[in-house]
């Protein structure tokens, strides 16, 4: 994943105020999760191409293995 400065100094930013918020709250493994999320946080469409290659392997494989859900499927789970 490529990011830029600014991404990483907003990251940085929202750590900390977790870590302060962390610090003052009652109920700190919340705060702890939310911490774990945003040091684990990818922003959508912002794959390498390398990453992306593989998510296109892996969803190819998973349509030959039939992993899937058509489209009749959706729409009649879902009322459509």
């Amino acid at each position: 994943m490529r990011t830029d400065s600014r991404s990483k100094d907003i990251l940085s930013t929202l750590r900390k105020q977790v870590s302060t918020l962390a610090s003052q709250s009652e109920d700190e493994a919340l705060l702890a999760d939310i911490l774990a999320m945003l040091n684990g946080i990818k922003r959508p469409c912002t794959y390498t191409a390398e990453e992306f290659a593989g998510v296109l392997k892996e969803s190819d494989e998973d349509y030959k293995a039939g992993r899937y859900v058509s489209n009749e499927e959706l729409f009649a789970r879902y009322g459509l």
